[in-house]
């Protein structure tokens, strides 16, 4: 299991999914990755959207972002 909840891959976040994961259980097995300052960037619906929505790969996706922090 990855670390940083940006590594995980889709088929992990899917067996998640079906194992009926919540976000708190997210937030308890993985990290936002150390470069983001969005508060609760994994809490969900209300967390960062390209986090949880697994658009982020990298630090280089967010470098636009205004919570980016090098």
């Amino acid at each position: 299991m990855s670390f940083y909840f940006h590594e995980i891959s889709a088929t992990e976040f899917r067996f998640r999914e079906l194992r009926g994961d919540s976000w708190e259980d997210v937030q308890r097995d993985y990290q936002q990755p150390g470069w983001c300052e969005y508060p609760g960037a994994l809490d969900g619906m209300m967390g960062c959207w390209s986090l949880v929505g697994l658009k982020v790969t990298g630090e280089d996706y967010c470098k636009s972002c205004e919570c980016y922090r090098p």
